[in-house]
């Protein structure tokens, strides 16, 4: 029997060996075949260059926020093919360099930041490896781990790859080049941007973005910083964003009782339930002093960050079974709908969201839960627990 995959209802068979094929070049052929069907031609030169780095295959199966990071880089690649050239030019960067830099610059990414693992870590201040510190990244500068591992790793795996000396820089400084407001202005004209996220690129992490660098690195921390702030508030229209507004939208529903089991998004989001679930809410504590002090972009960008870190980490518990509904319910209220019943599972659950939430954000939450009654009646009950926590 031939190797069939179907593309868009037709079948594609492989036809270099016939029967019983197993060969890597006759996979990747077909790969690519069904590649075609699913991102648009000007985006394909780059799937091919993902085919040619081993080292990208990894990003495959890491998920990190909410995002495969495998997609992350192809993301940042479609930036990279989207900036005007006449942009490109009076920054002095060739699209080429640009891509091959976007391409590498995660490269050693791993475990270490999936989110199948990470809620049981906590960010820490790391010393700057002596191998960037030739790159011009001071002592001072704030380098987290795990969040920062991987730029080393990428670091040595462009050195395999023999990459130029100037995209080598761009890799070993994309989380700390200080972004020059030219660079920004250049980019944001180049791709189109917002004045809101020429603003928030350009003062973001002033105590991590301080280090010296090309036009190239400041080019390409831009794109990544254009990708967290897609995450956060949605920006592109793709096809896992549309679920999640369904689900946000249910949950609220749900637990304030204006529909049930019956609604028909439950089924389309693939799910079931029999109305007797489990709600947990989680409150972020002290939001009104972080209301005080931030800017309201700031306020809205970190409540999404909650909102995806609880969404990560549940989702990946247990690949196999039906995933819990997570929604932003209140100002700085998040309920989770969940089939389990078991209190000390409940509890393992929490302590796994607010260890998330700590580690990605720094905010901690007050938490209830109610189980046993409906789900309108259980949010209450988790409701009440939770604010019974106030002054504690």
């Amino acid at each position: 029997m031939q190797l069939k995959l179907m593309c868009h209802g037709e079948t594609v068979e492989c036809e270099r060996t016939g029967d019983n094929c197993h060969s890597a070049m006759c996979s990747r052929e077909l790969m690519l075949k069904v590649m075609q069907s699913l991102v648009s031609p000007q985006i394909m030169p780059v799937i091919n260059r993902v085919f040619e780095i081993q080292e990208l295959f990894q990003l495959a199966d890491v998920v990190c926020l909410g995002e495969n990071q495998l997609h992350h880089v192809v993301r940042m690649c479609e930036h990279a093919l989207q900036v005007r050239e006449n942009c490109l030019q009076e920054l002095g960067i060739s699209r080429e360099t640009l891509l091959t830099a976007v391409l590498f610059h995660d490269s050693g990414k791993g475990e270490e930041v999936d989110d199948r693992g990470f809620g049981e870590r906590k960010i820490k201040q790391a010393k700057v490896p002596r191998k960037l510190k030739n790159y011009g990244i001071p002592a001072w500068v704030e380098f987290s781990t795990p969040i920062h591992d991987h730029i080393e790793r990428s670091l040595a795996v462009g050195e395999t790859y023999n990459l130029k000396d100037d995209i080598l820089e761009a890799i070993a400084l994309h989380h700390h080049a200080k972004i020059l407001p030219e660079t920004v202005k250049l980019m944001a004209r180049g791709l189109f941007l917002p004045g809101v996220i020429y603003e928030d690129i350009l003062h973001y992490k002033p105590e991590q973005y301080a280090v010296s660098g090309s036009t190239l690195a400041q080019a390409v921390a831009v794109l990544d910083q254009l990708c967290a702030i897609e995450r956060k508030f949605e920006g592109r229209v793709c096809l896992t964003g549309k679920p999640e507004k369904m689900e946000d939208e249910l949950v609220k529903d749900l637990v304030i009782g204006v529909t049930d089991t019956s609604d028909p998004r439950i089924a389309l989001l693939g799910n079931s339930l029999d109305g007797r679930e489990t709600v947990i809410l989680l409150d972020i504590r002290s939001f009104g002093s972080f209301v005080a002090s931030n800017s309201e972009y700031k306020v809205q960008a970190i409540k999404k960050e909650v909102l995806q870190t609880i969404r990560s980490v549940i989702r990946v518990q247990d690949l196999y079974r039906q995933k819990d509904m997570v929604s932003l319910v209140g100002g700085d209220e998040y309920a989770v709908v969940t089939k389990v019943q078991e209190e000390t599972v409940i509890n393992k659950m929490i302590k796994r969201i607010r260890g998330a939430i700590k580690s990605r954000t720094g905010l901690d939450v007050r938490y209830g839960y109610g189980t046993g009654g409906t789900i309108e009646g259980n949010f209450h009950v988790a409701r009440e627990m939770a604010n019974s926590q106030k002054g504690i």
